[in-house]
């Protein structure tokens, strides 16, 4: 199932190419714009941060509008401007509250684990690092959010609460695209996060989410097996043979040279 997920997701991210360039532009013109807007008037403290917030919210209304589009390119979809418009309108009050709810905990964690460290006791050592792991819990469940959000869950903290199933039922996989998300941090960093960016990062989680849901449906669909032993023997090969002879096989020439296939 990785395997054929890393190369749908490459496939479906060149076949979307000067899209998820035009969204990661726009990703990154929110971003400095208010960064350079704080800047300017940072001699006003108060008003310096408000911008800063502003930014962070429309960076979160953003970003689930971006993956509700990249849930339909994962479902063999296209969209259009209008559709991102109408993403726009139904992510803005999730897409707020999902950055708020991100820049909390960032706080909270950046502030409660030194704190309990600097005790420089047992219970502040054993709290700081409860802390750590309640933070690593919370980032590898939240990766989950947006695609969850764009595929599932129309509820906020429905969300959020099936963000956590997932994570915990999954934590081998939720691993894996944590450290697939640095990977892909790292080569974004080299082409200035124009790719994949933060579009192919979404883009590869609602690819993920999707055919991870395969095994709810295959499991749901077999009730007379033995819950534990059928998790541990999904027939990945089966229940993906559909998707794998759509998405199929293509040679070098066919990336660069299209129309002669």
């Amino acid at each position: 199932m990785t395997g054929f997920f890393i190369k749908k997701a490459f496939f479906d991210g060149w076949d979307n190419l000067l899209s998820i360039i035009s969204l990661n532009v726009t990703v990154l013109g929110v971003a400095f714009g208010g960064f350079y807007l704080a800047g300017s008037v940072s001699g006003i403290p108060p008003l310096s941060v408000g911008i800063l917030v502003l930014a962070a919210l429309a960076e979160g209304v953003l970003l689930l509008a971006i993956s509700k589009l990249m849930a339909r390119v994962a479902a063999y979809k296209s969209f259009t401007f209008r559709d991102l418009l109408a993403a726009l309108r139904e992510s803005l009050l999730h897409g707020a509250l999902f950055a708020l709810l991100m820049g909390a905990a960032a706080l909270i964690a950046a502030v409660a684990i030194p704190y309990y460290l600097s005790l420089g006791n047992v219970i502040g050592f054993a709290l700081g690092v409860l802390m750590f792991w309640v933070a690593v819990a919370f980032v590898l469940s939240m990766q989950w959010f947006l695609p969850v959000r764009s595929q599932l869950e129309d509820r906020f903290w429905k969300a959020v609460k099936k963000s956590a199933i997932i994570f915990f039922d999954n934590p081998g996989f939720s691993l894996f695209m944590f450290l697939y998300t640095l990977v892909v941090t790292a080569l974004s960093t080299v082409l200035v996060f124009m790719l994949p960016g933060v579009t192919g990062m979404i883009l590869a989680h609602n690819e993920a989410f999707r055919l991870r849901m395969f095994k709810y449906d295959w499991l749901e669909a077999h009730p007379e097996l033995d819950p534990v032993k059928a998790r541990k023997h999904i027939p990945w090969s089966e229940i993906l043979a559909e998707d794998e002879e759509t998405v199929g096989t293509r040679s070098l020439r066919s990336f660069i040279f299209p129309w002669k296939d």
